[in-house]
């Protein structure tokens, strides 16, 4: 089905245009270190903890703290 706003060589361009931009996204995902790559894995340990120890350090975390002033 054609939409008609564009014609078939605009449509080319802009798919060679993606290709090329995706192919080097994909190049330098091999050169970056793997820590860097998965990131903050805080929330699959959260997951991981039983309901008891969920619940206890959401506790500790939402507590307001209390600031000395001295």
């Amino acid at each position: 089905m054609q939409s008609g706003l564009m014609d078939d060589g605009t449509k080319m361009s802009l798919l060679g245009v993606w290709m090329a931009l995706f192919t080097v996204f994909a190049a330098r995902k091999f050169q970056q270190p793997i820590k860097d790559d998965i990131g903050d894995k805080s929330v699959f340990i959260f997951n991981a903890l039983p309901e008891e120890e969920k619940k206890a350090l959401l506790q500790r975390l939402e507590a307001p703290t209390e600031q000395k002033t001295e």
